[in-house]
């Protein structure tokens, strides 16, 4: 909006020695930066503020408040205490001003050093909205939607007509303290609010107001908020393991950062897992329309789960600033990003930007809550479940290795993912096997995969992230991996707690039906199996991840400023 160039606005921005609920809060470092700085920074950086004053009481605050670019008014101490009102201070600021400059004022901006959050963008767009509504007074709100009471003499009444669900009540606006915009011709001692009036909903981080050491709390993770994007994948080939983590990850990172998820549009699978948990997805049919989402998002942080990537991949996205995280890549670019994570795929002399080892599994919260299995000297139920896919078809030979052992008696649960193909022939052979007196239950879109695996006796499953799972409860197993890719996860080897039978295309279901014989007749080996895959504590890792990708994008963050 193009306003008209006579026009002559001032900012002052409030600030007395002596507050209260936060002792010298306007200089107290928030985020490595005194507060009114904050406030000082979004005035400074309007395209139609003319002039910023600081109007104090206090020499100290004025020092402060210098050295951010702000010219200050010294008011009397009279209209420093604690009883005093906006109104006469924004007057006396505004008529000592305009003596000293010679200057005529046409709108006078008063803006709250305690609302670091308000942005500039959102402060030119109020003074847009005064004047082209050529309103008397505008004044910063926030929407609330709830059920509100008065107390009037000796009752309470509501404030609403209808008790509704808060989505359907009546807004009642509250104001920010923010930011107020007056006309000239209406300031006096006594007021700064004229007859024709409009408010301006600010946005809810922006509306935050400190006057406690919890609003102070709230602020400062506010500003630590970083846009972290996923760029993940899952499909009928590579399964929904990445789709997993990073789920696992967002629904942590999620309290404190924006989360986007930047996926191919072209692998369903995958979308309608991570549209479940309702997460913003953005999707995109080729690498330069991701790169112009991207550059139009900036986000700080972009976490890969797409295995390997290429060196030209990853270097575009460096040259655009972003931090890069990796998981499981494998690839050239790995070694370009800042940091590479394989709980997988252990090296034994990693770069140093690279972290190794089942420390940096991440389980999802359900492992975390239910409770460590105790083998038992009878096996009753066995689980099947070979990931989102099973490309091989692995839940078939099984079930034939436990045709060929007779094992009528043996509730046998078989959990199919997402991506499993062959549905329509499985059922038909399950129903053979019942027919013939098997124990099978067949179970899809499991919510509780660590109940299903706490209630087991035995589980066979592939070589992946499920292996971590198992371990995590600590029922003994069986492990099968799909491809060479997965016979390189090196924890079955080096824990020695999984019966580990090979690859798949040299694992017959006799080999299968062996092991599961060896497991059932041997109680001893199974306790022995169950406390080697609990003594690698997985529970932690969660955290440990969180904290290496937080605190070296930090790091990075800091260098890069510098």
């Amino acid at each position: 909006m193009t306003l008209h160039k006579d026009l002559k606005i001032i900012a002052i921005i409030p600030a007395r020695g002596g507050s209260k609920g936060i002792p010298r809060k306007n200089i107290k470092l928030l985020s490595d930066k005194p507060l009114i700085a904050y406030a000082i920074d979004t005035a400074l950086k309007s395209q139609y503020i003319d002039n910023v004053f600081v109007s104090t009481d206090d020499e100290e605050i004025a020092e402060i408040a210098r050295l951010y670019g702000p010219e200050v008014i010294f008011r009397p101490h009279a209209l420093a205490e604690d009883h005093v009102p906006l109104d006469p201070v924004i007057y006396h600021a505004l008529t000592a001003v305009e003596s000293n400059k010679g200057i005529q004022y046409d709108y006078v901006v008063t803006i709250q050093p305690t609302s670091p959050l308000l942005q500039t963008t959102t402060l030119d767009k109020m003074i847009e909205k005064m004047i082209k509504g050529s309103y008397d007074t505008l004044i910063s709100v926030k929407a609330d939607n709830h059920l509100y009471w008065a107390k009037k003499e000796d009752r309470f009444t509501p404030l609403y007509k209808e008790r509704k669900n808060r989505q359907y009540l009546d807004p009642i606006y509250r104001e920010t303290g923010a930011v107020l915009i007056t006309k000239r011709a209406v300031i006096s001692e006594s007021t700064r609010i004229g007859d024709n009036i409009s408010l301006f909903e600010l946005p809810e981080e922006e509306a935050l107001d400190i006057d406690t050491y919890q609003d102070w709390t709230i602020a400062e993770n506010l500003l630590k908020r970083r846009t972290i994007v996923f760029r993940v994948d899952g499909d009928h080939d590579i399964g929904l393991g990445h789709i997993y983590r990073a789920l696992t990850l967002a629904n942590r990172l999620i309290f404190h950062h924006d989360i986007l998820f930047l996926m191919d549009k072209s692998r369903e699978l995958g979308i309608q897992k991570v549209r479940e948990y309702s997460y913003p997805i953005t999707l995109f049919s080729d690498e330069t329309e991701l790169f112009a989402i991207l550059s139009e998002i900036r986000p700080h942080i972009i976490i890969n789960d797409i295995l390997d990537t290429d060196t030209k991949y990853i270097q575009m996205l460096r040259s655009e600033g972003y931090f890069i995280v990796n998981f499981e890549d494998m690839g050239e670019g790995a070694e370009d990003a800042h940091i590479v994570i394989n709980a997988l795929y252990e090296k034994s002399y990693p770069s140093k930007n690279h972290f190794y080892g089942y420390m940096y599994e991440c389980l999802r919260d359900e492992f975390y809550i239910f409770p460590r299995k105790i083998p038992e000297s009878a096996v009753n139920t066995l689980l099947i479940t070979f990931g989102g896919t099973d490309p091989n078809d692995l839940t078939r030979r099984t079930l034939q290795a436990l045709e060929d052992l007779g094992l009528k008696k043996l509730m046998i649960k078989v959990i199919l993912g997402k991506g499993y193909r062959p549905k329509e022939q499985l059922f038909d052979y399950i129903s053979e096997l019942t027919k013939k007196g098997f124990n099978i239950t067949i179970k899809e879109n499991i919510p509780l995969m660590a109940k299903e695996m706490s209630e087991a006796d035995v589980v066979i499953t592939s070589n992946g992230r499920t292996i971590y799972e198992v371990a995590s409860i600590g029922t003994p197993c069986i492990s099968i991996s799909q491809n060479e890719r997965e016979s390189r996860h090196l924890f079955v080897h080096n824990s020695h707690g999984p019966l580990y039978l090979g690859i798949a295309y040299t694992v017959s279901s006799a080999d299968i039906a062996l092991a599961i014989h060896r497991l059932m007749n041997d109680y001893m080996l199974r306790k022995e199996m169950s406390e080697k895959l609990l003594k690698c504590d997985l529970k932690g890792n969660l955290d440990r991840v969180l904290n290496l990708i937080l605190n070296k994008y930090r790091e990075w963050e800091i260098n890069e400023a510098s």
